[in-house]
């Protein structure tokens, strides 16, 4: 079997796991709270999972994600305040929804984004906003404000 076709069947297999465990966690009253707990280990985690990635610019957090994981290919344009980026289809949201409709979205997609585009662009999550997620919406769309200056830190990307 060509590597391609292992990897596209890998992708498939994790996503497929992540929407049942989603889907196991909402129905046993866990959702928030594991959701919360990988928010905090997310944070902890990702300067070393940059630099494990090589991931230096906005773009690389969106672009390696889709191409490791598969589920949504994301557009990112620059702004006058920083960048947009946007997804119109995520292969984990249709499978969470499939199997029951728990939102995947925050503990296993946006949370670990955020922390690594913090972390790339040393600035707060708060400047950081999901505008629409495709479980609600027609796209996954998050704003990255990192021209506001006040939390603002040296580097930029």
């Amino acid at each position: 079997m060509e590597i391609s076709k292992r990897m596209v069947i890998l992708q498939n297999t994790y996503a497929t796991a992540i929407a049942e465990a989603v889907n196991t966690y909402e129905k046993l009253g866990a959702l928030a709270a594991i959701v919360e707990r990988r928010k905090e280990r997310q944070t902890q985690m990702a300067p070393y999972l940059n630099q494990q990635l090589g991931i230096q610019r906005v773009e690389d957090v969106f672009s390696t994600l889709a191409e490791i994981y598969g589920c949504a290919v994301w557009s990112v344009e620059r702004t006058d305040d920083g960048y947009v980026a946007m997804a119109t289809s995520c292969k984990l949201c249709a499978l969470a929804k499939k199997m029951g409709g728990a939102n995947p979205c925050n503990g296993w997609c946006l949370d670990p984004m955020i922390a690594m585009l913090s972390d790339v662009c040393k600035i707060d999550r708060g400047h950081i906003t999901v505008e629409s997620t495709l479980m609600k919406d027609d796209c996954c769309r998050i704003s990255i404000n990192i021209g506001t200056g006040g939390n603002e830190k040296k580097k930029t990307p």
